[in-house]
């Protein structure tokens, strides 16, 4: 049995059952107003909740692929026992939900080791997979995604800490493949270029001059009403896999996971302010046509639970794939009907103002408007990663990518 927490709280437990999971809401969370649910996807009720329904929520708080199997290891259980690996590693996860043994409780107190620029850079190198999984195992952290990645604390001096038994985190570092070359510079570029031209992207950057993985300060922590024993709080998200009831494996609009169309409803139905989250979700949509990110599902975006209700997070992920030309050519959300980021048509984009519900004239003067400064941009964006992270050819690529696709989102949308 595991104990479920939100924002410290009781709210529910886990129970193993076969190759899954049950979930059922403490009987005090469902008849207190107060007490919010987990996610849209699994509303209050005193009925526990099978796996077809539970494990969408859960699984997509864990590592997938194969830094799954390195946390598993790490943690003394098998990569497909969702059960025991969210008992191991869930005290400290995306958002404010926080899983523990029957019997164990979240920290009153948060305790941390300290961590040198060697000692931080260790963990990730070829030879420090296993410090990695250990370090993830002993602070108790649950990260999603398939690249291997670590949450630490940083101070306000800047050291680094690592968290020990589900500590709170303030950043979190993320290993570049080596089958994907210059990707931390990639994705590094890509953020710079999206805070450039206005879009709400976290702060990122290296964690030291000698640690060269990339580092992004969490939105879902904040120091408001931090104490020296909590040194942040937790601000509750959930990703629109997570929303919709999707497994992680089945991300991929391919694969028949999240489109357009899905993501743009959630927003309608949920958004505190969809007249806002609306055209955001459009600007996500066109910035990753822009830069040519291929891999932009429905897990790279997600909902906080601010005070004034649910809000689209900030952009994260932001990657060019197309300068990686071993890759199938083919978008993880068809826009309109369109596969290919290389060939969407004003056709496409006038399927996606409907899969939106927004009028195709303000969807076109938005396209317009971000092609013009994401190109009028892509060079300051150059010229500050050259001089914050050093030369890298990639830099030039995705810069040329940027103006191939703003040509043509430019040629198909000025046409009458």
């Amino acid at each position: 049995m595991l104990s479920v927490y939100l924002h410290d709280r009781p709210v529910g437990s886990i129970e193993k059952r076969g190759a899954g999971i049950r979930f059922t809401y403490a009987e005090a969370a469902v008849e207190d107003p107060a007490t919010p649910a987990l996610s849209i996807s699994l509303p209050k009720r005193p009925e526990p909740y099978s796996d077809r329904y539970a494990s969408p929520y859960f699984r997509n708080l864990l590592p997938e692929q194969a830094y799954r199997g390195l946390v598993a290891a790490a943690a003394g259980t098998t990569p497909g026992d969702t059960a025991a690996l969210l008992g191991v590693v869930g005290a400290e996860c995306p958002g404010a939900v926080s899983i523990w043994p029957d019997g164990k409780t979240p920290p009153i107190v948060h305790e941390y080791q300290p961590l040198s620029d060697a000692n931080l850079g260790a963990l990730f190198t070829a030879s420090g997979r296993l410090r990695l999984g250990n370090a993830i195992a002993r602070g108790r952290l649950s990260l999603p995604g398939v690249q291997e990645k670590i949450a630490l604390l940083r101070q306000p001096d800047g050291s680094w800490n690592l968290p020990t038994n589900g500590a709170v985190t303030s950043h979190i570092l993320k290993q570049a493949t080596g089958d994907f070359p210059e990707l931390l510079e990639n994705e590094l570029f890509c953020m710079t270029l999206a805070e450039n031209v206005g879009l709400r992207v976290p702060t990122t950057g290296l964690p030291s001059a000698s640690v060269r993985v990339f580092c992004a300060e969490r939105f879902d922590r904040t120091t408001l009403g931090s104490s020296a024993g909590v040194p942040r709080q937790k601000i509750h998200q959930e990703d629109f896999c997570q929303i919709l009831r999707v497994l992680p494996e089945r991300k991929y609009q391919r694969e028949g996971g999240p489109g357009i169309t899905a993501c743009a409803a959630v927003i309608r139905q949920f958004s505190a302010l969809p007249a806002e989250d609306l055209p955001n979700l459009v600007r996500w949509i066109a910035l990753n046509a822009l830069i040519g990110n291929e891999d932009a599902h429905a897990k790279n975006l997600a909902f906080l639970h601010t005070q004034g209700g649910l809000r689209l997070s900030p952009y994260y992920d932001l990657v060019s794939t197309v300068v990686f030309e071993h890759l199938e050519r083919s978008l993880a959300m068809k826009i309109g009907g369109s596969w290919d980021v290389r060939n969407i048509q004003k056709s496409d984009w006038r399927r996606l103002a409907k899969h939106v519900d927004l009028p195709w004239n303000f969807v076109r003067v938005l396209l317009l408007e971000l092609s013009e400064l994401v190109v009028s941009r892509a060079s300051e964006a150059l010229r500050l990663c050259t001089a914050n992270y050093g030369r890298a050819e990639v830099y030039s690529r995705i810069s040329e990518a940027v103006v191939r696709h703003a040509a043509q989102m430019d040629r198909e949308l000025r046409t009458r």
